[in-house]
């Protein structure tokens, strides 16, 4: 087993934000790039490229789409940023590309973020909900292909990858408030879902090893949020507590998975800044 040595940080719910933003404020000119995988909490535009013009999510086209900020729609499920863009702002970065937009430079980056993503393939969820609307095959394991594919635009050698990417920041997610709304959206009580927990992170767990064996060694890996607190599934105004317990039960294997590869990964003494003292927990 590799010993190859990363920093793992997981990020399980909106008020750990802060410390993150002070870790990575403190870690300014640490990084060259970002690189970035998930939904649309983390998509830059890649779903206006993706999703055919019949699919599209046209709302994110018009005010007040990016309306706060850019001054026009990015493609972002957003009026103005997202956290993807605040991190690479702290960092001194550009803002993080879409990986599929042809006429960018992503030596400083890319985005493989599309709205709607899901950890696990969409040939699960087609076995399991044949009768209803799928998503498009743009997850986790998907965008990691597309990630290989742009690598040798990016480095050659081992060497070389190692060096180039011990310089970048890797944000896996976040994952899994998909994989489980679709089965939510479709009528599937929450605590029925708990058997499905382990896939999710299992994929998740799975990336990012598979990130370390091309040369990662610092990564951003964001918890779900409170599921049970999402507008689209509220039935009155309060959160409903089984799908709360799903969120919770999802971020604690992710850190149970995390942990794991802390063993086998340890991060070097020298990784951050001494002055930030920050804990990778």
């Amino acid at each position: 087993m590799s010993s190859k040595r990363v920093c793992l940080c997981v990020a399980v719910s909106s008020l750990l934000l802060l410390p993150l933003a002070g870790l990575v404020s403190a870690a300014a000119g640490r990084y060259d790039s970002i690189f970035s995988f998930g939904g649309s909490s983390s998509d830059t535009g890649n779903n206006l490229i993706v999703f055919p013009p019949s699919e599209r999510v046209n709302y994110v086209l018009r005010p007040p789409y990016g309306t706060t900020f850019f001054g026009r729609p990015t493609g972002r499920c957003s009026d103005g940023r997202l956290v993807i863009d605040f991190i690479a702002q702290h960092l001194g970065l550009p803002f993080v590309p879409p990986s599929l937009a042809h006429n960018e430079s992503f030596r400083q980056g890319a985005n493989f973020a599309v709205s709607g993503s899901t950890a696990l393939d969409a040939a699960f969820f087609h076995r399991l909900l044949p009768r209803t609307r799928k998503p498009l095959n743009t997850s986790l394991g998907v965008q990691l292909r597309w990630f290989e594919s742009l690598k040798p635009s990016l480095c050659g050698t081992t060497q070389e990858c190692e060096t180039f990417f011990s310089r970048s920041l890797f944000v896996v997610g976040e994952f899994g408030t998909n994989d489980y709304g679709i089965f939510v959206l479709n009528g599937v009580a929450g605590m029925t879902l708990m058997p499905l927990v382990p896939d999710v992170v299992g994929a998740i767990s799975m990336a990012v090893e598979r990130l370390i064996k091309h040369g990662a060694t610092s990564l951003v890996v964001p918890g779900v949020i409170p599921l049970g607190c999402v507008p689209k599934i509220l039935t009155g105004d309060s959160c409903l507590e089984e799908y709360n317990k799903l969120a919770m039960h999802h971020n604690l294997l992710l850190q149970e998975a995390l942990d794991k590869l802390r063993v086998r990964h340890p991060a070097p003494p020298s990784s951050m800044p001494t002055d930030s003292a920050p804990s990778w927990t």
